[in-house]
């Protein structure tokens, strides 16, 4: 067998030194940073932003107060007046100064079309303190019960839902008779008589966020933090 000279090892040893590097540089340099980026992006995009409601469509029947989501606080921003200016100035005018009042406003003096409940979540604490959760789908954009889509979970001790299977006879005036409502959250749609249209959250009977298209112009509010676009 040919004896492998001084030489050869150098020239190996070098080759082998080099891929070192070029390994090193690929995890370390190129994809770790990929993976990092990765996860910071899938960790940022859940933080809620102002408007973010306004992109999301009603196949998305998670509600912030629903049991196993993050609750949003309120941090006390109020760009509510100013952006209903820049996108209504003709309401604004009305010394509208709370979504709240904005809603009443749009209801009473513009006129609804049609309403349409979409998603609605009732909190239910039973006599024995435990908890209960009742969770309603309306298919098709319809508040008809015939269309809706009813789900009962009871909470483990973490919080977390735990479906319990409905019997035939169970509807949602029987499964809210087991408890008192501590808690109503729903999301729906207004159709005003101008051609405007609301989507809107509500959580015992407060506006938790809504969109209001006004012919074009978008006014977007998480609580009374609002912008308004197009």
């Amino acid at each position: 067998m040919k004896q492998i000279t001084f030489k050869h090892w150098i020239i190996w040893a070098a080759v082998l030194f080099v891929l070192g590097i070029a390994a090193d540089h690929y995890f370390l340099h190129i994809l770790f940073p990929l993976k990092q980026d990765a996860l910071y992006g899938a960790v940022t995009s859940d933080q809620p932003t102002p408007g973010a409601y306004a992109t999301a469509t009603h196949t998305d029947t998670t509600l912030q107060g629903e049991a196993g989501t993050v609750p949003v606080v309120d941090t006390g921003k109020d760009t509510f007046n100013a952006s209903l200016n820049a996108c209504a100035p003709e309401i604004a005018a009305q010394a509208i100064g709370t979504p709240e009042a904005l809603m009443e406003y749009l209801r009473k003096s513009l006129g609804v079309t049609s309403e349409d409940i979409t998603v609605e979540n009732y909190h239910l604490t039973l006599p024995d303190n435990s908890q209960r959760r009742i969770h309603v789908i309306a298919a098709d954009n319809t508040n008809s019960k015939t269309a809706q889509t009813v789900k009962f979970y009871k909470l483990d001790a973490e919080g977390l839902p735990e479906e319990i299977p409905l019997k035939a006879d169970d509807s949602i005036e029987k499964l809210l008779a087991l408890g008192k409502i501590t808690r109503n959250e729903k999301k729906m749609d207004l159709k005003l008589k101008d051609g405007s249209a609301v989507s809107l959250e509500m959580h015992d009977n407060k506006v938790y966020q809504f969109q209001f298209n006004n012919h074009g112009k978008v006014l977007s509010c998480l609580y009374k933090d609002c912008q308004c676009g197009n």
